[in-house]
Formats: C-alpha cells, structure tokens, sequence
C-alpha cells in the first residue's frame, strides 16, 4: 500500500523529472536515441528550463500566484491523473502483444471526450497513426480480440486495491 500511496503522490515521476533535468543541464545526458550533436541544444534548454523554474519560484516572493495557479493544482490533480494513467497498463502482462500489455477502459462520453479517446488505449497503442477521433471506430472492429479491458474507473480500481492485498 506504501508504494501505491507514494505513486498517487507523483513524487517518481516528479522527483525522476527534476534529476534528469539537473543532470542534462549540467551532468551527463542519458539519451542513447540523441545523436552526440544535439547535446549542446539539450544541456542548453535543461539551462533555460531551470532558469525558468527558478523565475518562477522567486516570483512568490512577490506574489502567490504561482502556487495558486501551478503549483496547487498540479498537487491536487496529481492523485487524479495517477489514478488515471494506471488504468492504462496496471496488472497488464508484461508481453509484446499491445491487445495484451494495453487496457481499454469503457467510460463515459465526457471522461472519452476530455481524454480525446484515448480511454481507447489499446487501440492507441496497436494503431497510433489513427488520429483519435477515429478511435470509437477502431474499438468497434478490434473489440473482440482486445485481452485487457475493464468496466470503469472504479472497476479496474478496486481490482487493482484487491490485488495489492495479495
């Protein structure tokens, strides 16, 4: 349950972001997909990413607007999101096959429509190239061979919970 909580929080995806960030603005850059030219045009925007962060962060000395209209609302909705995104791979086998390793979660049409379909993920995931006002389609002739799927949000969640007890 501990790692659950500390993965709703967000703080490994926060924290691994802002470790990466220092270390290509001023230590190594671990990017085997970017060629040795390019890391100068990297180590600089890490730089100008930092700069920006540190902006930010003195700009509360002058007024809280930062914490209000960034900060605040990332922390909230990071539960959310989390929640979210492990409905996309959680408790997934660890295979190569997308209609396996993906989750395709029937929901709503708002929570489709804010999403952009992308609740759709296996489908996302087998055919990115299909634009995602066209996933609803896809869905239809690939229903019957998709392995991972559930009810909702709360259904994939309390199976998830159920799992965790394991």
């Amino acid at each position: 349950w501990r790692a659950y909580l500390i993965y709703l929080s967000g703080w490994g995806y926060w924290s691994g972001n802002a470790r990466t960030l220092w270390s290509n603005a001023f230590g190594t850059i671990d990017a085997p997909y970017l060629p040795q030219r390019q890391h100068g045009a990297m180590r600089r925007e890490a730089r100008v990413l930092l700069a920006l962060y540190a902006a930010l962060a003195l700009s509360l000395l002058v007024s809280p607007l930062a914490l209000w209209l960034w900060a605040l609302p990332a922390l909230i909705g990071q539960p959310v999101l989390r929640l979210y995104l492990l409905a996309e791979h959680g408790h997934c086998p660890p295979v190569a096959n997308m209609l396996e390793n993906t989750r395709t979660t029937f929901t709503n049409r708002l929570v489709r429509w804010l999403a952009w379909n992308m609740p759709y993920h296996a489908e996302h995931h087998a055919f990115p190239q299909v634009p995602f006002h066209r996933l609803p389609d896809l869905h239809q002739h690939m229903r019957a061979h998709l392995k991972s799927v559930s009810n909702g949000y709360g259904e994939f969640t309390g199976a998830y919970l159920r799992g965790l007890d394991h």
